[in-house]
């Protein structure tokens, strides 16, 4: 079974694009705040290119090229792409400007009522733009069709 699994070449491409997707987004971070970050490499999200859409656009496109365009398995994979790219510009986006709000209200607060707080910050960087989006998405399909050759 672990030698099937490690044989499918679609699950493969997906890993591949994800992991290359996560190795430049860290370092595109590192560049801008000058300093390099494990977390973001495992486990970042948020940042160029978005690295969920180019796991989810690999697939798409393997299983289209591999089963066909047609297919029902690539309707199903094409509408995953979409839900994933809808939520990393939509809803996860959102999440993150929320957070930075709270984050925004919570220093106020604790500045005017001259406390100290032990809650850690909100988490930020959660979704993506659209043009981190695109490029997740032509990572994946570019990763794709490199990887099926």
């Amino acid at each position: 079974m672990l030698e099937e699994l490690l044989s499918n070449r679609i699950l493969g491409c997906c890993l591949v694009a994800w992991f290359s997707a996560q190795v430049t987004k860290t370092i595109i971070d590192g560049i801008r705040h000058r300093g390099w970050s494990l977390r973001t490499l495992l486990f970042g999200s948020g940042g160029m290119p978005s690295s969920h859409t180019a796991f989810v656009a690999a697939l798409c496109t393997m299983v289209g090229m591999q089963e066909g365009f047609q297919s029902t398995a690539f309707s199903i994979s094409f509408v995953l792409l979409f839900v994933v790219m809808t939520d990393a510009i939509g809803v996860r986006r959102e999440t993150g400007r929320q957070g930075s709000a709270i984050n925004l209200l919570m220093d106020w607060f604790v500045q005017e009522n001259e406390t100290e707080t032990d809650n850690p910050d909100l988490k930020e960087r959660m979704g993506h733009s659209p043009l981190e989006v695109l490029v997740g998405l032509l990572w994946g399909i570019a990763c794709a069709l490199i990887y099926r050759t």
